[in-house]
């Protein structure tokens, strides 16, 4: 099918596309990207969100399908949930060129859930700056941006907690001024992000404090700090994470298994390789996974682990 012919079925609102079909608008030409933007315009809004809502789908099944252009563009429309779902598409996208597109969203007049959207997503460039992966102006940019809005305080509380998360790599001192604020909060999302975050810096000096809070009553903290100890990937943690395998939560459960195996090491190793033999079949599956990377961290040509 010919791209026209295929862009005039997906215009009309009652014309049926199969999943497969969207192949045809994996990794457009620019000439392709203009024709599929003329066309867009004409589109109803419902069969808009429909179509970006199929696109994030379809390259979730397929990672072989690129439809990077597609997601840049909708970064800006005007409609909400097209604004959205282009910014789940774009996830694991990590050029430069969408910075400046999610710092114009987020400083925008957009409801308070797209703004905490676009935090999200300016997350993983942080950690690329202090890899040495981005420009520095891309971070000054980025950092400026998340400590304006962190430190607004008539901003939303969820744009404020995701601009915490997302800038905490880059742990300054206002920012950890700043988790430890959070950390203070009797509201427990923030107190959540202000834990998740603590694990972004890659600073051990917060490990005592995440040891303390592996026993929270609450199931969401305990699991926010068993990955947060998994970030930071302190051997001295695994003792205190052990517990957390026969946790009343499921999730934590899970939590604790893949904060062993990021930390590793000769006591997560064993202990993995227990939940294997003793655990239920999801715990063992996720314990096997969990062992299975900590073997190609240590042995890059090793592909399977006993169990």
């Amino acid at each position: 099918m010919s791209l026209e012919l295929f862009l005039e079925n997906l215009s009309d609102p009652s014309g049926e596309v199969a999943a497969g079909d969207f192949i045809e608008l994996s990794d457009l030409t620019p000439e392709e990207l203009g024709s599929f933007a003329r066309a867009w315009f004409d589109i109803p809004l419902d069969r808009q969100r429909w179509i970006v809502g199929s696109l994030v789908e379809a390259a979730e099944d397929n990672a072989e399908l690129d439809f990077i252009a597609l997601f840049k563009m909708f970064l800006k429309d005007q409609d909400e949930d097209v604004l959205e779902k282009a910014m789940e598409g774009l996830w694991e996208h990590e050029d430069r060129s969408i910075i400046s597109g999610l710092i114009q969203i987020l400083r925008s007049e957009k409801s308070s859930p797209v703004r905490a959207a676009a935090a999200v997503a300016l997350g993983k460039f942080p950690v690329l700056v202090q890899e040495g992966k981005l420009l520095p102006k891309d971070g000054d940019s980025i950092h400026e941006t998340l400590m304006e809005v962190l430190k607004d305080p008539d901003q939303h509380i969820e744009v404020r907690r995701r601009s915490l998360e997302a800038v905490a790599p880059f742990n300054t001192s206002d920012i950890n001024e700043l988790l430890s604020w959070a950390y203070e909060s009797s509201d427990l999302k923030l107190k959540s992000s202000s834990i998740y975050a603590m694990g972004r810096t890659g600073e051990p000096t917060w490990l005592p404090l995440l040891l303390k809070e592996l026993d929270n009553r609450e199931p969401t903290i305990r699991f926010e700090t068993a990955h947060a100890c998994g970030e930071l990937g302190e051997e001295d943690a695994v003792p205190h994470l052990i517990p957390l395998l026969q946790d009343d939560d499921f999730q934590v459960q899970l939590a604790g298994i893949k904060a062993l195996g990021k930390i590793g090491g000769p006591l997560a190793k064993k202990v993995l390789l227990h939940t294997v033999k003793e655990g239920d079949a999801v715990l063992e599956d996720a314990a096997r996974d969990e062992l299975q990377n900590i073997e190609l961290l240590e042995d890059p040509m090793a592909f399977s682990t006993e169990a």
